[in-house]
C-alpha cells in the first residue's frame, strides 16, 4: 500500500526530472534560433519588371528589399551592387 509520503517523493522526483528536461529543451531551442538567424547576403538582384504582364492588380506590389535590414546592411548591399556594375 502506498503511503502519502511515498507519493509525494515520487511526485517530487518527477518534477525534478521535468525541470531538467525543460532546461535542456530551452537550451536546444536557443541553439536552433541562434543558427537560424544567419545574416542575409545578397550578391546580385535582377528585376525584370518589364516582362510582367498584369491584367488586374489590387493591393500593394512591393518590389525591392522588404526585409528587416538595418540601415548599415542596406548601405552595404547598395555598395556591393554598385561595385558589381562598375
Amino acid at each position: 500500500m502506498w503511503s502519502v509520503w511515498d507519493v509525494i517523493r515520487q511526485l517530487e522526483s518527477r518534477i525534478r526530472a521535468l525541470e531538467i528536461e525543460n532546461i535542456e529543451l530551452r537550451r536546444v531551442v536557443q541553439e536552433v534560433q541562434a543558427k537560424s538567424k544567419r545574416p542575409l547576403r545578397v550578391k546580385k538582384l535582377v528585376y525584370h519588371v518589364h516582362t510582367l504582364h498584369i491584367e488586374e492588380m489590387s493591393g500593394t506590389l512591393n518590389i525591392g528589399l522588404n526585409g528587416s535590414l538595418q540601415e548599415e546592411e542596406m548601405e552595404e548591399i547598395e555598395l556591393e551592387m554598385h561595385n558589381q556594375q562598375d
